[in-house]
């Protein structure tokens, strides 16, 4: 954060938007909201006065209410824009607009507009992009930009094709194929992000309806992505089999190698074509199935307990949510950035860590900080404090979440997934069924791992109680007895629990339930953790070895022995004691037999 002041004047038609962004602008001590208006009048009003600025914030689809300019809400916004550039050049101005139309993002950036963000963006990028903008600099989001690289090649190709003759069939089905399908994406896109927007600017909207939009945005925008770059360059060469005077069909009788090798070129395409979107139908649908989980109980019917257990119900929901969809942004980095298996493998640490440090700054917020603690004069920023326990989440949980590697590889590359000793393609039920394991054990643990830093270091804070701990732990004797219960699961998992189960080969996994939380098992080869096992972990496993070693001979020896004595006490003792009692018996008969033949 900057030590500088930065003014800013506010100019948005919706009071409500302006009340409550002059809400949330008032936590950050370098941004203050001198000045707002509601229309064109009010604010060319604000700026003719010597009221000292450093930045707009104006909405791009300002209405037409009560305006001077323009016909329609998109046409007033710019038309402005232009006005305020002409007469105050040196004023920064930042767009806000609710859709996301990257022909009116062109236009205001050729204008000579310093700044655009989405409304219904992350407030940390919202935050940024002002901060940049008011200090000098342009900001147009990632997102943003790909949007206006995406159209500006689709356009490109389409006035491309529309000015080349037309030579062959073949080029005329791929070329309309290509359009159609283009067209058909950004339609599907803009219905899309128009709902989303809806959602954004309605608070009382459902964090899944969010979600859900979201991902649907995120597919549709690789899917027209992938499109254009496996099949929009091969329909831009029209001239495929002849030439321009050459009979359509004169090419196919003759033996040509370059024909073979474009055919085959395009045959390739497609087949990678398809493998790529089947992949992504997998992660669409394991990502939908992830989001109806969540939905449901989160109770840990699991018999041990976990660090989200602190949390509120809606607090333990939203974190989860929160390292879904950082898991899901990973992944479709990944997939644009085009990265190799061999760097895939390299990276797999680093992609867990990023994921982590992520979900912990969108959980608590990158700017969130604790006042009047004890023994701290200044504030203390609580995501600075959990982000510096790298070490310790690298060793405890992320270096512990078990085949994510082969996860990634999975629905990147389409590798095989070795399933109870046998492999399982893309798409086949025991592959759904692995990767559904292995997803919901990853976004528990990177959400065990996001709040195992908060119980350290501010467990008995009355703020952080208050703001995410469930009621029956807010007691500080509660709130240690929790801790204590943890710190004797890592003892146990570390000393019994993690050697026993690299010694029977098996991982153990947390997973979604109808119930809630619980844990399941998997086999998978551990011989290479077994090798490096030292110590007290080496012992035990020993200890379990001659414990299978021993057991069978010993469980024979008590089974013979306790044979023995059971033929002992029947067929001898238990035979004796009846012919004694056989016996007596037949005396005491005799002698009652005796008396009555004397009366």
């Amino acid at each position: 954060m900057s030590d500088e002041l930065y003014k800013l004047l506010l100019i948005d038609a919706d009071r409500i938007f302006r009340m409550g962004m002059r809400s949330w602008l008032a936590q950050f001590l370098d941004l203050e909201v001198v000045a707002e208006a509601e229309t064109v009048s009010e604010a060319l009003a604000i700026l003719q006065g010597e009221l000292d600025l450093d930045l707009v914030i104006l909405d791009l689809n300002l209405g037409s209410k009560n305006l001077e300019l323009g016909e329609s809400s998109h046409q007033s916004g710019l038309e402005l824009c232009q006005r305020l550039k002409s007469e105050y050049p040196k004023l920064p101005i930042l767009l806000l607009s609710s859709t996301q139309s990257p022909e009116f993002v062109q236009t205001a950036w050729h204008v000579g507009v310093e700044g655009y963000c989405l409304k219904g963006a992350n407030p940390d990028e919202l935050i940024t992009a002002i901060r940049q903008v008011a200090s000098g600099n342009r900001y147009l989001g990632d997102r943003i930009r790909l949007d206006i690289d995406q159209t500006n090649q689709f356009d490109a190709a389409d006035r491309l094709m529309k000015n080349l003759p037309e030579q062959n069939v073949v080029a005329i089905v791929r070329r309309n194929f290509y359009l159609s399908g283009m067209r058909g994406i950004d339609r599907v896109l803009a219905e899309v992000k128009a709902n989303l927007a809806k959602t954004n600017n309605d608070q009382l909207s459902d964090q899944i309806t969010k979600m859900v939009l979201a991902g649907q945005a995120r597919e549709l925008q690789a899917a027209r992505w992938l499109v254009n770059r496996l099949w929009g360059q091969k329909a831009l060469p029209i001239n495929t089999f002849a030439n321009n005077d050459s009979n359509i069909f004169e090419g196919i009788s003759k033996p040509n190698v370059e024909i073979s090798d474009r055919l085959a070129d395009a045959s390739q395409n497609q087949s990678e074509q398809k493998s790529s979107n089947n992949a992504l139908a997998v992660q669409a649908s394991l990502w939908d199935k992830a989001v109806n989980k969540l939905q449901s109980s989160l109770l840990n019917s699991s018999k041990m307990p976990l660090e989200i257990d602190v949390l509120k119900d809606e607090k333990k929901r939203q974190l989860l949510y929160i390292a879904l969809r950082q898991v899901e942004q990973s992944i479709t980095d990944l997939r644009f950035s085009q990265i190799s298996p061999s760097q895939l493998e390299l990276k797999t640490t680093d992609i867990l860590k990023s994921i982590w440090q992520e979900t912990v700054i969108n959980f608590f917020g990158k700017y969130y900080a604790l006042e009047n603690m004890a023994n701290v004069d200044a504030e203390v920023n609580v995501v600075d404090v959990l982000l510096d326990d790298i070490e310790i989440i690298q060793i405890e949980f992320l270096d512990k979440i078990p085949q994510f590697d082969n996860f990634l590889s999975h629905l990147l590359f389409e590798t095989e997934l070795i399933v109870d000793n046998s492999t399982a393609a893309i798409g086949t039920t025991e592959a759904m069924q692995r990767l559904e394991l292995i997803l919901d054990n990853l976004i528990i643990q990177i959400a065990n791992a996001a709040i195992q830093p908060l119980l350290n270091n501010f467990a008995n804070v009355e703020e952080i109680k208050q703001n995410f701990y469930r009621y029956n732990l807010l007691a500080t004797r509660e709130i240690e007895r929790f801790r204590n219960d943890l710190s004797w699961k890592y003892r146990l998992e570390k000393y019994i629990t993690d050697p026993q189960l690299i010694f029977e080969s098996r991982h153990m996994l947390l997973t979604f339930a109808d119930r809630g939380i619980k844990r399941v098992s998997i086999y998978t080869p551990r011989n290479q953790e077994l090798q490096n096992l030292e110590g007290v972990q080496l012992a035990l496993t020993l200890a379990l070895e001659l414990q299978d070693a021993i057991a069978p001979r010993l469980k024979s020896a008590i089974a013979f022995i306790g044979s023995g004595f059971v033929y002992v006490l029947t067929n001898v003792i238990g035979r004796g004691i009846g012919l004694i009692g056989r016996g007596v018996v037949q005396g005491i008969g005799n002698a009652w037999q005796d008396s009555r033949t004397k009366k």
